[in-house]
């Protein structure tokens, strides 16, 4: 069981609750293109996972995937959230799988909805730089690598067309990884995100009962398309959903097709046109 730990959180606007979870060596900052559409009609909250963004980062070893599942658990309850969408990313979307299997055990009431983006769910599909990271190279790379490199590379990973990843979130990603703390804590997220029991817990995915919308780009190069079709045969009343000529972070890489996509899912009546995208995207920030 993990101890308490403060993340830190951004909110925005009101109405029922939309919390996303961002993957491994990411931030909040995944989610910006998200603030605009979703602020206007529900409470969009974005959080850092503890060793993450603006998060602490303390030298305890609590870096597990359960550490982070009990950490985002103890939030919602905190918070008092009901009637929430669920919406995870990579690691952040085993974390949101994990999170959705404990909300449907002890407290059903809370949880509305349920997305997953090119979500980690089989651990026979682990990224190769998980398994580098993990290894006995890993500490040394880890600590010698310049962190806007090792940041630009892992982008270019992430991303189908690479020219897309921007100086922007080059300098967004890198700075957490190379504060104090920062090395440390996603070393210790690489080497203990993978549970002995994975198998197991991803097996009750299929207590899942509340509407999932699962988004897939088909380029994903980090974790491929089959994982997103496993988990659709998986969980009941899911849906699969693929954006062409995108990788690993669609939120990112196609936000206007993702944001088209979650729209529907959350009121078939109302989709995101491309105009209404842009306009939103060009108005004053919040």
């Amino acid at each position: 069981m993990s101890t308490s730990t403060t993340l830190y959180k951004e909110v925005y606007g009101t109405g029922d609750p939309i919390l996303c979870l961002h993957g491994l060596g990411a931030s909040m900052f995944s989610w910006r293109n998200f603030i605009k559409p979703f602020s206007s009609h529900h409470k969009l909250i974005l959080v850092d996972f503890k060793g993450s963004g603006k998060s602490a980062k303390p030298r305890d070893g609590r870096y597990s995937i359960e550490d982070k599942v009990d950490d985002i658990y103890k939030l919602i309850v905190a918070d008092d959230l009901t009637n929430l969408t669920l919406v995870g990313n990579s690691l952040g979307g085993a974390v949101a799988l994990l999170v959705a299997i404990r909300l449907i055990e002890e407290q059903p009431a809370r949880l509305s909805r349920l997305i997953l983006i090119d979500s980690a769910g089989d651990k026979k599909y682990v990224p190769r730089y998980l398994w580098f990271l993990r290894s006995p190279l890993g500490f040394p790379i880890m600590y010698l690598a310049p962190s806007k490199l090792a940041t630009r590379l892992t982008l270019r990973t992430c991303y189908h067309e690479v020219a897309k990843a921007t100086p922007e979130q080059v300098e967004a990603y890198a700075a957490p990884f190379a504060s104090k703390g920062g090395r440390y804590a996603l070393l210790q997220t690489a080497r203990q995100c993978i549970p002995a029991n994975a198998d197991d817990l991803i097996a009750k995915a299929s207590t899942i009962n509340v509407p999932t919308l699962i988004i897939w780009g088909r380029q994903d190069r980090v974790i491929p398309l089959i994982v997103g079709e496993l988990l659709n045969k998986l969980i009941p009343n899911s849906t699969l959903k693929v954006i062409e000529e995108c990788g690993h972070i669609p939120q990112e890489e196609k936000p206007e097709e993702t944001i088209s996509l979650i729209n529907e899912f959350l009121d078939p009546n109302c989709q995101t046109p491309s105009a209404t995208f842009r306009a939103l995207q060009e108005q004053p920030s919040i």
